[in-house]
């Protein structure tokens, strides 16, 4: 019997398997910097909800800078922009080391803009160097392993996690001040830095198109706009992430605010949640491999929803919301990690190599303009009703996910065609059929996975 991520590595080409290398410490840096102590921060500095959601928000919506950076791709390469890329964002997040000289001189409240602007710096500069990940990960993953390698790459991004999250935890125990959280921040900066070492052995990421005119690199995007089984994925997809963004928006505000956990509690939590991705993602893989991409997202954006309309009915402050917690957010945890992997499949084995960028920077946009949005609509939502707002988050993440996991099942049609039937769709055992195969393939029971 193999280790689990042992055996996801073994699957890989070298190439793959040099990118999952660098990936370890830029997890770390991810984690450390923009992930969900991010959040606690911005609380821990009084930080309004509305004000969190904009914070949240800069990831996503900073990458709609994409759009324009298809001669930066073609000219220099995959590689040496995000390697310039990289090296810059992780210089500009030290910007954040001035809170304490600004809060002494300015008060509490400049903590909140020196967060706000060395969290846009880095998210802008990260922007530019993001557009080369997609066209370098499609030259460097041949079509045969992806679904292997973004399995892999998620059970070795949730092992990481959760390495991050229990250290967090331990740093962040009791009533943890300013010092202690820009503790993690500088782990995060070094590890950032450690990530170029790891980059720069990646092969491939050469100039795509040499001295082409920067006219015939955006009439690529005109090439991928008018293919439609494209654009029908991608805009589907996107509505997809904006549901589950609902969700993650407001889960560890809920935890914190709602609930009244402390952050180790929620960092424990969500550590979690990526020790059962890490157990679940390669089962998740193999199906994806072997069934489609469309049964998959459909699947596991079923599994999503129902877990995000769990936290509807929770109520705070009752003895055993804990217990409900727990298992709703694992759940929930785990079937977005897998939707992201089939969905990152498909997108990559809809692309023309020919227009590489084009195809990559929509996908990019599209996900992020949906990722962006849902923090700031949710940050305003639970600003204003508080409890009731939290309630309206996860409705409209379990509500819409149904619907948009339909619509998956009906477009991504890349494994055995869907030729549904009224009689099939009445079938009041359908529903039930349905939530005993999604928890068959999350345990490894599932044909794919012998």
């Amino acid at each position: 019997m193999r280790i689990p991520i042992v055996s996801h590595v073994e699957d890989l080409d070298q190439g793959p398997r040099k990118f999952l290398l660098f990936a370890v410490f830029n997890v770390v840096s991810w984690q450390c910097i923009v992930g969900p102590v991010l959040v606690l921060f911005a609380r821990a500095l009084d930080m309004p909800p509305s004000w969190v959601g904009f914070l949240i928000s800069f990831m996503p919506l900073s990458m709609l800078l994409v759009v324009g950076t298809i001669p930066l791709v073609t000219r220099f390469g995959p590689k040496r922009l995000m390697s310039t890329a990289w090296m810059l964002r992780n210089l500009t997040m030290c910007s954040v080391f001035l809170m304490p000289w600004a809060m002494s001189h300015w008060g509490p409240r400049a903590a909140w803009y020196v967060l706000l602007g060395a969290t846009l710096g880095f998210c802008l500069i990260r922007a530019v160097g993001a557009s080369a990940w997609f066209p370098w990960l499609h030259e460097v993953v041949p079509e045969g392993q992806r679904a292997a390698y973004f399995s892999a790459e998620t059970a070795i991004a949730q092992l990481v996690a959760v390495c991050v999250a229990a250290m967090q935890a331990a740093l962040l125990h009791g009533d943890p001040g300013v010092s202690r959280f820009l503790c993690v921040y500088g782990l995060g900066i070094g590890s950032g830095l450690v990530s170029l070492v790891w980059m720069s052995r990646v092969p491939g990421g050469g100039a795509l198109g040499g001295a082409r005119p920067v006219r015939q690199g955006f009439r690529a995007y005109r090439v991928a706009l008018a293919d439609r089984p494209y654009v029908a994925f991608a805009v589907t997809a996107a509505l997809c992430l904006f549901c589950i963004s609902w969700y993650t928006a407001s889960v560890v505000l809920y935890m914190r605010d709602a609930v009244g956990l402390a952050s180790r509690t929620i960092m424990i939590l969500m550590a979690a949640g990526g020790t059962a991705t890490l157990l679940t993602i390669r089962f998740w893989g193999r199906f994806t491999q072997h069934s489609g991409s469309g049964r998959a997202m459909f699947k596991t954006l079923i599994g999503h929803s129902l877990a995000a309309l769990s936290f509807v009915v929770m109520a705070p402050g009752s003895p055993w919301v804990l217990w409900a917690l727990a298992p709703a957010l694992v759940c929930a945890t785990v079937f977005a990690a897998a939707f992201r992997v089939a969905a990152n499949r498909a997108m990559l084995n809809y692309v023309h190599a020919s227009h590489r960028p084009a195809y990559t920077n929509l996908w990019i946009v599209g996900t992020s303009g949906a990722l962006g949005l849902a923090p700031i609509l949710a940050g305003l939502v639970i600003d204003h009703w508080h409890l009731s707002g939290f309630r309206v988050c996860f409705g409209i993440s379990g509500v819409a996910g149904l619907c948009c996991a339909a619509a998956c099942r009906w477009i991504v049609q890349d494994g055995a065609p869907f030729e549904p039937s009224l009689a099939q769709m009445l079938n009041p055992v359908l529903p039930l059929r349905t939530l005993l195969r999604i928890v068959w393939v999350t345990v490894g029971l599932h044909e794919s996975n012998r």
